[in-house]
């Protein structure tokens, strides 16, 4: 279960997180209210697999970016599954129920990996993220919407992000 005391709703993406190399958070979407424990406990164990799969496992160049979905860590725990990639000095995290599974995970993953590089432009690391944070967010907000993954081409975010924008 998600979090102790807490329904999950089947099929959906639970959470979506970007850190840096270090560990930093620097995007977070937890998709159903869970407390900061649950919290706290969902990243500690999202770190943890990713570092029993082996040190840059699931992590690819930058040039490598499109491939990135096929170099996925995964795991599972209880009935969600757990997904994880890095480029360069960024790691992208995803957690989903239901009809979500690695597959699609991995797709949420390659749609923000792709969206981080078109925003971005200047290479995968903590302080270029931040500076283009906003961006980030909204195409975040065009991949997965409450739960369901509405866009994963850069080229149909890049464009719903402009009609955001035009508002």
């Amino acid at each position: 279960r998600w979090g102790a005391g807490e329904m999950v709703l089947a099929g959906r993406v639970l959470c979506v997180m970007m850190a840096s190399a270090s560990g930093h958070v620097i995007l977070e979407r937890f998709y159903d209210p869970i407390s900061e424990p649950d919290q706290m406990r969902w990243r500690d164990r999202l770190h943890r697999a990713e570092a029993s799969s082996g040190a840059g496992a699931s992590t690819v160049g930058e040039s490598d970016c499109d491939k990135l979905a096929t170099r996925c860590g995964v795991a599972r725990h209880g009935d969600e599954n757990m997904v994880w990639c890095g480029v360069g000095d960024l790691r992208f995290y995803a957690v989903g129920s239901g009809e979500y599974d690695e597959y699609t995970l991995a797709e949420v993953l390659q749609a923000l990996a792709s969206s981080v590089k078109g925003i971005v432009k200047k290479g995968f690391t903590e302080a270029h993220a931040f500076d283009h944070y906003g961006m980030i967010c909204l195409a975040l907000d065009e991949i997965v919407s409450e739960g369901v993954v509405e866009a994963t081409t850069w080229d149909t975010i890049r464009r719903a992000i402009k009609l955001k924008m035009a508002d």
